[in-house]
């Protein structure tokens, strides 16, 4: 079990936590022994910022019954957490630090990865086309 802790933990990786939801989905949550996986799951109906994780710890919590202060808990709006200008600072940030003026998609995207992983993840999940979806902002930076 606390290796199932550890993946619904994973802010780095929206994959690791949605197998580990899915690990658990026939799981009890309403048993005494599964407390912390219980509010763990709560955790992530109500904040995930990857859509399909908050989604699917929100369907488990639905399957489970299972409240926030005893209160039903809400899927809510798709909303990543993330404002175009705080996207627009972490590409601004990269392309000052590499010192790049032509796009080097790969060089950018390890740089991504290292200034804001938990950016990085949300938005290779959100965007079906990260890569044309980098490009299109790159390309509007400012010179």
């Amino acid at each position: 079990m606390e290796m199932i802790i550890k993946e619904l933990k994973d802010e780095l990786s929206y994959q690791v936590r949605l197998d580990a939801i899915n690990k658990i989905k026939d799981y009890d949550l309403n048993d005494e022994n599964y407390r912390s996986l219980k509010e763990i799951i709560i955790q992530l109906a109500l904040s995930d910022r990857v859509f399909a994780v908050k989604q699917a710890a929100f369907l488990l919590c639905q399957k489970n019954k299972l409240k926030k202060d005893g209160e039903v808990i809400n899927l809510g709006k798709k909303n990543t957490g993330y404002s175009p200008n705080d996207i627009r600072k972490i590409f601004l940030k990269i392309k000052r630090e590499t010192k790049m003026e032509a796009l080097d998609l790969d060089l950018f995207k390890e740089h991504f990865q290292k200034i804001s992983p938990k950016m990085y993840d949300v938005m290779s999940y959100e965007h079906m086309y990260f890569d044309n979806w980098i490009r299109g902002i790159y390309k509007y930076l400012s010179k």
